[in-house]
């Protein structure tokens, strides 16, 4: 029988999330000592050590501990295999986000940035990623704090990836690319941005919740070849509408979201926000040549 201490050394699993995976997932049923300090034996530190090196692999601790305490056998060998790579990525900032596990959550950041095809990491990993964290968020698997702790870092690394491409050639075509007064969702749009900026078009981004006459005033300014406004959720709907059709008269207005299908008159850039960008791009581009 091992003490907390000695079960943590050998699995490496930090105390504080030992404990957090025995109540959340019920991995393990330590025994007590009289004075009540929680005991593990061989098996209760297999199945940590498993749970610890699926976690490691990608998987989101949940999953992990559903396949641990099903069939511990099963999920041992699942260690071997390739197939876990894609749908554990997808899961991982949710992990991240269940634990508040910065180490992990940098590393996939990082790792999934370090891809040349921005558009794919885009559309394949991040923005199911963030689908898949507001699902957790909804099942009560994340909380709050959790949910946000993961966003701002999602956040910080697209505005760090924005920053550093070039800002595009003077005289090409300019997007102005941003949200509508009150909306805040800005990972979608951003991303979106990003990608464009990524293909060489100049992209002015104002970000989110800016007032109707900010929009109209800056539009006006810069007479940009389009402006990209999103719909993230059914909230945005009145200012969007209220956005687009003042800015129609203007320029052309394109729109994404979840909720695009649902405003009239701008052009929809459906629900790929990468490979819209990159169509985009190649649109403004060919104008020129």
């Amino acid at each position: 029988m091992y003490t907390v201490g000695r079960a943590s050394q050998l699995t490496g699993v930090p105390r504080q999330t030992l404990r957090s995976w025995e109540q959340r997932y019920a991995l393990v049923a330590p025994q007590r000592t009289q004075g009540n300090y929680r005991l593990y034996d061989d098996e209760a530190v297999r199945r940590l050590s498993v749970m610890r090196e699926l976690v490691d692999a990608g998987w989101a601790p949940h999953e992990a501990a559903r396949r641990i305490v099903d069939d511990v056998a099963a999920a041992t060998a699942r260690l071997g295999d390739d197939e876990v790579t894609v749908a554990a990525r997808i899961d991982d900032l949710a992990a991240c986000a269940e634990d508040f596990d910065v180490p992990r959550l940098e590393h996939a950041l990082a790792e999934a940035f370090a891809q040349p095809d921005l558009a794919s990491v885009v559309d394949d990993w991040l923005l199911p990623s963030m689908v898949r964290l507001g699902a957790a968020w909804q099942r009560g698997l994340v909380t709050v704090a959790g949910e946000h702790f993961v966003t701002a870092a999602v956040h910080r690394r697209l505005a760090h990836v924005f920053q550093t491409l070039p800002a595009g050639p003077r005289g090409g075509p300019r997007v102005v690319a941003g949200l509508a007064r009150g909306s805040r969702h800005e990972i979608g749009v951003l991303a979106f941005a990003t990608v464009l900026r990524s293909r060489g078009i100049a992209v002015t981004y104002l970000g989110g919740d800016l007032p109707l006459d900010a929009w109209v005033d800056t539009v006006r300014l810069l007479a940009p070849a389009a402006v990209v406004l999103a719909a993230p959720t059914a909230d945005d709907l009145p200012a969007v509408r209220e956005a687009v059709q003042a800015l129609l008269p203007m320029t052309p207005v394109l729109l994404g979201g979840a909720h695009q299908a649902e405003v009239a008159g701008p052009r929809h850039l459906g629900h790929r926000a990468g490979a819209a960008a990159a169509a985009l791009a190649d649109e403004l581009t060919s104008v020129l040549s």
